[in-house]
């Protein structure tokens, strides 16, 4: 919040000058900036590499840690949950990421065996998911398909015949004698817009004729009655009645709007007292400018947009005399304050194979210039998901700023758009609208953090006898990454331990395993807390806000060019050969040695390198002779699968020397180790085990001697940089080859600098055989 406070010049409806002397109350201010205090203070954005993956791909995605309030990359979370999410709201994948410098940088496979259909990549952290129910989660839809050229992805149509209307006054209330601005939306059964048509009726007479203008929605201006009844008929024959219209009260009104202030209309009941009003701007929970004078019966007030740092949604609050708050607006400021990208590449076309220079050039609003870090993406076009229309614009300034479906809001960032802005001003008339109510001493609980940026968890004991343990007892617990490195951690005198990032880090590569060392006799076990168990129980309570579009609205026309095929039949897909599939369970390699532990200590068998005999494998067909002047002369595990021949042998009484023997049954099996879950491994070993980060991966990028193999080349994503930074002249170049794919590429581009400027643009190329 700023140190200083505006206290503005208010103008009477007359136009004569009115100047306020006395200050804004700051200890008031600072009351109600504590509304906004328990709001995570953290937003993530994901950016992905594509839109469309199919089975078997690779997922790319960059995750942006941004403060809340003034959007700048944020380093207060250092671990970044990821959960990807089916249509059943079942999750097929979760792993924990790594933040560094307000960025996790990653990938997910997307398994062969996923069904078609379409996904949230969902991303939580310490800062920016509460343990409430209100919040928006920071998510992206992606669409999964067996291949690109048969999906057929169609826009839901249950229910599109129902009609849903409302209204919503401007400010919240209609209140009589006092002219009002009334916005409509008009959507179906399935939340998509619906354009209409009708009249306001005050009886039986018409007063205003309306029309939606944009995605449904529409307003008209009149002054209500409260002794007069009003309706309003649509031209498809619905009716629809007003909201109440309360005898006496206050109105807020926004009258004009340009670059450099907004003016507000505020009127109150003809008779009514002379009060004190408050008119309070903020922008994501700071406190901008505010403006105190004196309401007769109408009051002209100038808000300068200076005053509001950012480009957003800003929310004016009206309090009266008593500082109860009566009536809000939410006005969306500083349009042009974002980072112009642009991208261009060398070429417009290019040969297969060839290499391609993406050039950028980033500036601000001014064109000065911007050091700004951008994640870039090449992709065949037919891999752009329709359904998704979200950039990093649509989500941070918008959607997550506002509860409610938005419908397409690419449209308002569109500056080709001439109507975007007064389309976006009837969106929050609309979507942003609320009746206002505000209890001072019951504010909005937006729950606690409950996520940690470690591995946490208590160490029990369950002797009765040592569950007191003496001062100085050491708790000290092993812990183990998956590549077996090791380090420790010491448990408090409570039991609880935590695993901080910075070792996770070390340990990066999957699970995480611990091991108590105290003695036996404690009988120490470890309690691990599942926070993606915590994460999935606040999750199902909240409403999935997302944005959509009508997929009968877009392009869909799609140029698909046929799985390219190499000489033994294999099909080529992202740098990634496919040859055959089996089943077999995934261990990583401190697993993997936990079992070969087992299987020495626990498997006595061996083959007689002389022989060739198994020995010691099956009861009673374990001693080992010198079965025709078998030498035995070594041993050899034996291998899992592979046949060998056992032996029984019988004693007898002789009067030679020597002890005479005889073989009595022989045969051959196939040789099987002890099976053991990994449940089994790890209670043997007295260990548990956790998530923890997830294995660092890099993009192929194919360089110029790759390009001379033979090998058929079908990578339909040719390059993902996820932190490219601009010098100082606002510069970046990166290079890339092409595929073997003729057709149609395009570039994306996503980005932040470093005082919370965002921005986006695209480019288009042609691949061509020559």
């Amino acid at each position: 919040m700023k140190s200083t406070l505006l206290i503005l010049f208010l103008l009477t409806y007359t136009c004569l000058p009115c100047f306020c002397q006395e200050a804004v109350d700051e200890a008031w201010v600072a009351s109600v900036s504590k509304e906004y205090a328990g709001l995570p203070s953290e937003l993530i954005y994901l950016q992905t590499s594509k839109g469309i993956y199919e089975t078997g791909e690779d997922l790319w995605f960059k995750a942006y840690q941004l403060n809340a309030q003034s959007f700048v990359m944020s380093g207060q979370s250092r671990t970044l949950y990821l959960q990807m999410i089916n249509s059943k709201d079942s999750v097929v994948w979760q792993e924990k990421y790594p933040v560094e410098n307000g960025l996790a940088l990653g990938h997910v496979y997307i398994d062969e065996k996923l069904a078609e259909g379409d996904y949230f990549l969902e991303a939580y952290s310490r800062h920016s998911f509460h343990n409430d129910t209100t919040g928006i989660v920071s998510s992206r839809k992606l669409r999964v398909v067996k291949n690109i050229a048969h999906d057929n992805q169609k826009t839901e149509n249950d229910k599109k015949d129902s009609l849903r209307f409302a209204v919503f006054p401007e400010g919240g209330n209609l209140v009589s004698g006092l002219p009002s601005r009334v916005a409509f939306k008009a959507t179906n059964g399935s939340g998509y817009p619906v354009e209409v048509k009708g009249l306001l009726y005050e009886g039986n007479t018409p007063v205003v004729r309306f029309a939606s203008s944009h995605d449904g929605m529409g307003d008209f201006f009149f002054t209500p009655d409260s002794e007069k009844k009003y309706h309003i008929a649509l031209d498809n024959g619905s009716d629809y009645s007003l909201p109440e219209i309360y005898l006496q009260g206050m109105t807020l009104r926004l009258s004009k709007q340009n670059k450099k202030y907004l003016e507000f209309f505020i009127s109150q009941t003809e008779g009514s007292p002379d009060q004190e009003i408050c008119l309070l701007g903020q922008i994501r929970g700071m406190v901008c400018c505010v403006a105190k004078g004196m309401l007769k019966d109408r009051l002209k007030i100038k808000m300068p947009l200076s005053e509001f740092p950012y480009q957003g949604i800003a929310e004016f609050t009206l309090f009266n005399g008593s500082m109860q708050p009566v009536a809000e607006r939410l006005v969306y400021v500083n349009p042009e304050k974002k980072l112009r990208v642009n991208i261009e590449p060398d070429k417009k076309a290019y040969a297969i194979r060839e290499k391609a220079t993406l050039k950028i050039k980033v500036t601000d609003e001014d064109g000065a210039p911007v050091k700004a870090n951008l994640g870039i993406s090449v992709f065949d076009k037919a891999y752009i998901n329709p359904a998704d229309p979200v950039n990093i614009l649509t989500y941070c300034y918008l959607s997550s700023q506002i509860r409610g479906r938005v419908h397409n809001p690419l449209y308002y960032f569109d500056e080709k758009k001439t109507g975007r802005l007064q389309a976006l001003d009837l969106l929050l008339l609309t979507q942003g609208w609320r009746r206002y109510v505000w209890n001072g001493e019951s504010l909005a609980n937006h729950g606690p953090e409950f996520l940690a940026d470690g591995i946490t968890g208590v160490q029990w004991v369950q002797n009765k006898k040592k569950r007191k343990q003496e001062p100085g007892t050491e708790q000290l617990i092993q812990i183990s990454g998956a590549e077996g490195k090791v380090m420790f951690v010491w448990a408090d005198s409570t039991g609880q331990f935590s695993i901080e990032p910075p070792m996770m880090k070390e340990l990066q590569g999957g699970y995480v395993y611990l091991k108590p060392m105290l003695s036996k006799e404690f009988k120490a076990e470890l309690q691990i807390d599942d926070l993606f168990r915590a994460i999935d129980t606040v999750r199902k309570s909240r409403t999935n806000y997302y944005p959509v579009i009508e997929l009968a609205q877009e392009d869909n026309e799609r140029t698909f060019v046929q799985p390219i095929v190499s000489k033994d039949s294999t099909i080529l897909l992202d740098g990634v050969t496919v040859t055959g599939k089996r089943r077999r369970v995934f261990r990583d390699k401190f697993m993997g040695r936990l079992d070969s532990l087992a299987q020495m200590n626990l498997n006595s068998a061996y083959v007689c390198t002389s022989c060739g005999r198994l020995l010691n494998y099956r009861t009673g067909y374990d001693a080992h002779h010198a079965i025709n002047g078998c030498p035995a002369e070594g041993r050899t595990p034996p291998i899992d699968g592979k046949t060998y021949l056992i032996s029984k042998f019988e004693h007898y009484a002789s009067n030679g020397s020597g002890t005479p023997f005889r073989v009595i049954d022989e045969q051959y099996v196939i040789y099987h180790a002890s099976k053991f879950s990994e449940e089994e491994l790890l209670r043997m070993n007295n260990l548990w085990r956790t998530k923890g980060y997830y294995a660092a991966r890099e993009f192929y990028k194919p360089d110029e001697i790759d390009m001379q193999l033979s090998t058929p080349d079908a990578r339909n994503t040719l390059l993902w940089e996820p932190s490219v930074i601009t010098d100082e002249k606002g510069e970046a170049e990166v290079s890339f080859y092409c595929s073997d794919i003729n057709t149609g590429f395009t570039g994306v581009v996503e980005g932040v600098d470093g005082t919370g400027l965002l921005g986006s643009g695209k480019c288009e190329f042609r691949v061509m055989r020559k």
